[in-house]
């Protein structure tokens, strides 16, 4: 090869930076993919955990409904329905991980109880239902950041296999073909540069 860059040699010096960089892109999404999988596998844990528990408080919010009604409740629950829908309120903490934000964790305020219920059973019917609450925004919110993620690792992983399955084999095909290009002009070179001294051999005898 000559000692000047050809066009065809310096295309050949931009193809092999670019395979690098493919190939340190195709690393560092392989490292993201691991990373989002583990921490998929982590949220889903927390989703069965907390529809779990979500199921558990809504059917003892449901037996303790049933026990007010039963003890003449029913008023006086109307009454609590109004006061707690207009007060309470769901705060959701969010993160930002990996390219993406999701839910991280929930909070529930409610208001402030009467000092006395007509019906015994009212107190722990209220705790019942805000229980219920609680772990239905907890399993909302780790719900819906398993999706974000999910979504985010799909992307990833498609993301690495466009750079791993055609960008790296298409740059290192062209490449090769580069070089083999090269190659023929070093030959054809060489070739021209030993007819040239032959001739200039038969000139001088």
């Amino acid at each position: 090869m000559s000692g000047t860059a050809t066009p065809t040699a310096a295309a050949r010096l931009r193809l092999i930076r670019q395979e690098q960089l493919a190939t340190h892109a195709a690393e560092l999404l392989s490292g993201k993919e691991a990373a989002l999988e583990r921490e998929c596998v982590r949220l889903a844990g927390h989703v069965n955990r907390t529809e779990q528990r979500w199921r558990e408080r809504s059917s003892d919010a449901a037996t303790w409904l049933l026990r007010t009604r039963m003890l003449g409740g029913s008023r006086e629950l109307d009454r609590v329905v109004d006061t707690e829908s207009a007060n309470a309120a769901v705060s959701v903490t969010w993160q930002a991980s990996m390219g993406v934000a999701y839910p991280s964790d929930v909070s529930c305020t409610f208001p402030e109880p009467p000092a006395v219920y007509t019906t015994a059973a009212m107190a722990p019917t209220i705790e019942a239902h805000r229980q219920a609450l609680r772990t239905a925004a907890e399993h909302a919110a780790m719900s819906s950041a398993l999706e974000r993620l999910q979504s985010e690792l799909v992307a990833t992983r498609r993301r690495r296999r466009a750079i791993e399955d055609r960008l790296i084999p298409d740059l290192a095909a062209e490449r090769q073909a580069l070089e083999i290009h090269l190659d023929e002009e070093d030959r054809d070179q060489a070739l021209r540069v030993r007819l040239a001294a032959r001739q200039q051999t038969g000139v001088a005898t």
